[in-house]
């Protein structure tokens, strides 16, 4: 049976006579709504409602949930759509898929036109969004340009075992600042999580990601390869974090999760252990790879809080080039300790890119054994 020149077929109205399209489609863009053109959103919409319960239940069972969103808000915002309008999208819809083409190209543009007949621009700029950037920027590798403060503050009101997620899925550098933008207590919890492993399917991955993308990344409008031990991620964090605050989290660990304790000293490696575990040859590798002022920022304040790396760099230079060091330390401005320790983790991270390229040979940390031994050996000389 027809009506009006379009035949009912299990629900859905299929054009007999395609060269009314154009007539139609002009109808259905100037027809409905109150007489606005009606979008892309409310077409599908339109397209999905005419299917009936039936025929549109498997499909909406495979729609995600923003599309399902964005269906929702569409049609909910249609009031009266006249007959002529209505036939006009499906015919519009029917009429493209039954156009016969020899090949589909794909490709970035021929994607957004393809969007375009669905999704209104933010629906595209959604759903395309890194498809055009070198491999897709993911959501990690957004986080690398993001504000450390700002996400720790987000990753604040979470729960310590998904900060701990997230932050495994950073690069070290980047994690330890967020992890010292944290309270301590914070803190705390969250590496008390990193110290078990971490296991998260990629379903789940993908929710959190499309989250923070969502609740974190667009309101504001970024790895090597993770290791398995907690204790070597939680030991990165560590390198760039205030000493005090390291301290405390060190006492953390050895009391709540204290069979990671040695794998977390052995993974760190700060200013002040520069004296027992960085080799004499890599100070002047260092010294030319590092900008000057972080140089003399490191060194001047490390004569407070760790004097025997200052003297460990100092003592591994030529005098001439020492004495001239200590002239410029005399002649800098005072600065934050924050500012300082930062100027000290500058000057570590070239020496750990040496250690990483295989340029040099870092010296095993002593285990709580050995460094009892040693110390009981020390008070014996002493005596």
């Amino acid at each position: 049976m027809t009506t009006s020149g379009v035949q009912q077929n299990s629900g859905l109205p299929v054009a007999l006579n395609p060269g009314r399209n154009e007539a139609m489609n002009a109808r259905a863009r100037s027809s409905g709504n109150s007489g606005h053109a009606l979008t892309p959103p409310q077409k599908a919409a339109l397209v999905i409602a005419a299917l009936g319960p039936s025929a549109a239940g498997p499909i909406i069972e495979r729609i995600s949930d923003d599309h399902l969103r964005a269906f929702t808000r569409a049609y909910a915002h249609l009031q009266s759509v006249p007959k002529a309008a209505l036939q006009g999208v499906i015919i519009e819809f029917v009429s493209q898929l039954t156009t016969v083409r020899d090949e589909v190209t794909g490709g970035i543009e021929n994607t957004r036109e393809l969007l375009g007949q669905f999704f209104d621009e933010d629906g595209i700029a959604r759903l395309m969004d890194g498809l055009d950037e070198p491999a897709g920027e993911s959501v990690w590798k957004k986080l690398e340009q993001a504000s450390d403060e700002d996400f720790a503050e987000y990753l604040s009101s979470q729960k310590p075992q998904l900060v701990a997620v997230v932050l495994s899925k950073l690069g070290s550098e980047q994690a330890s600042r967020i992890l010292d933008n944290f309270e301590t207590d914070i803190a705390g919890k969250v590496i008390l999580c990193l110290s078990k492993p971490i296991e998260v399917e990629e379903s789940t991955l993908q929710v959190l990601s499309d989250t923070i993308e969502r609740n974190f990344l667009s309101p504001t409008k970024t790895t090597a390869e993770k290791s398995h031990d907690p204790g070597d991620m939680i030991g990165a964090m560590m390198n760039n974090i205030m000493s005090d605050k390291r301290e405390e989290l060190l006492s953390f660990i050895s009391e709540s999760a204290p069979e990671i304790l040695q794998s977390v000293k052995k993974s760190m490696l700060t200013f002040s252990d520069i004296a027992t575990r960085v080799p004499p040859n890599a100070i002047p590798m260092a010294i030319k790879a590092v900008e000057l002022d972080d140089l003399l920022q490191a060194v001047k304040y490390g004569k407070e809080n760790a004097p025997a790396a200052a003297e460990f760099i100092m003592g591994n230079i030529s005098q001439r080039m020492a004495a001239q060091y200590q002239e410029q330390m005399e002649e800098l401005k005072p600065i934050s300790p924050k500012e300082a320790e930062a100027a000290q983790s500058s000057f570590m991270a070239v020496i750990r890119a040496f250690a990483a390229a295989g340029e040099i040979d870092l010296i095993e940390p002593l285990s709580e054994e050995e460094e009892a031994e040693a110390a009981a050996a020390l008070e014996a000389d002493e005596a």
